[in-house]
C-alpha cells in the first residue's frame, strides 16, 4: 500500500513540472513589430568577402511569409499563423537610408504578431530590393521569440546577380547576415554585418 502511495505521488510531482514546463512565459503576447533591411558597403578594413550563391529550398515545415514574398510564395505553400499588417513608424530612418548613397534599403515591413518561446517560434520569410527573372537580391528568414528577453535569428542573403543573355540572370555571390541578439522592447536595434544592416524595434501591442 505504502509503495502504491509513494507511486501516485510520484506521478502527481511529475505532472505538476510537466505542466510548468509547458505554462507560457508571462512575456507571451502581440507585438508590433518593424523592421528594416539594407545593403551597405563594407568598412574600410572590412575583410570578409560574398560567398557562392545560396539558394533556399522549398520549406517543408511550418512558416510565415512577411509582405507579399512571390520568391518564398514558390519555395513555400506551407503558412503559420496569421500576422496583421501596421503602418511603419520609422520613416524617417528610411528616408535617412535613401538619401544616403552608402546605403540602399531592401525592405520595410511593420505587423503584429504574438511572440512565443523559442522552441514554439516558426521562421519568418521575408525578400526585398530588385528582382532579377523572379529572384530577389534580399531572401532569408527571421525568427523571434521571447522569454525574459526578446531574442531575434538572422539567416538572410544578399545576392548579386549577372546577366548570362539579354533576357536571363544567374546569382554569382551571397553575402550572408548570421546573427542572434537578445532585445528589449520599445528600443530600437541596429544588426550589422558587411554587406547588409537591420534596424528592428518591438513594441508590446496595447
Amino acid at each position: 500500500m505504502r509503495l502504491l502511495v509513494l507511486l501516485l505521488t510520484g506521478l502527481i510531482i511529475s505532472a505538476t513540472v510537466v505542466a510548468e514546463e509547458v505554462k507560457p512565459h508571462p512575456n507571451e503576447r502581440d507585438y508590433i513589430i518593424e523592421v528594416l533591411v539594407f545593403a551597405q558597403q563594407p568598412g574600410a578594413g572590412a575583410t570578409e568577402l560574398p560567398s557562392r550563391p545560396h539558394l533556399y529550398l522549398p520549406i517543408e515545415e511550418q512558416a510565415l511569409k512577411i509582405g507579399t514574398a512571390p520568391a518564398w510564395t514558390k519555395l513555400s505553400r506551407i503558412t503559420g499563423p496569421s500576422y496583421w499588417p501596421q503602418r511603419v513608424k520609422l520613416t524617417r530612418e528610411a528616408t535617412a537610408l535613401e538619401r544616403n548613397n552608402d546605403y540602399r534599403l531592401l525592405f520595410h515591413q511593420a505587423w503584429r504578431m504574438r511572440l512565443v518561446s523559442e522552441v514554439n517560434s516558426i521562421p519568418l520569410l521575408i525578400e526585398g530590393g530588385d528582382y532579377f527573372v523572379g529572384m530577389p537580391e534580399l531572401q532569408g528568414k527571421l525568427k523571434l521569440s521571447v522569454a525574459r528577453y526578446l531574442h531575434l535569428e538572422t539567416d538572410l542573403f544578399l545576392n548579386t546577380f549577372e546577366a548570362v543573355n539579354a533576357t536571363d540572370y544567374k546569382v554569382v555571390s551571397s553575402a550572408g547576415m548570421h546573427q542572434r541578439r537578445r532585445m528589449r522592447s520599445n528600443e530600437l536595434h541596429f544588426i550589422d554585418s558587411p554587406y547588409l544592416g537591420l534596424l528592428i524595434k518591438i513594441d508590446r501591442a496595447p
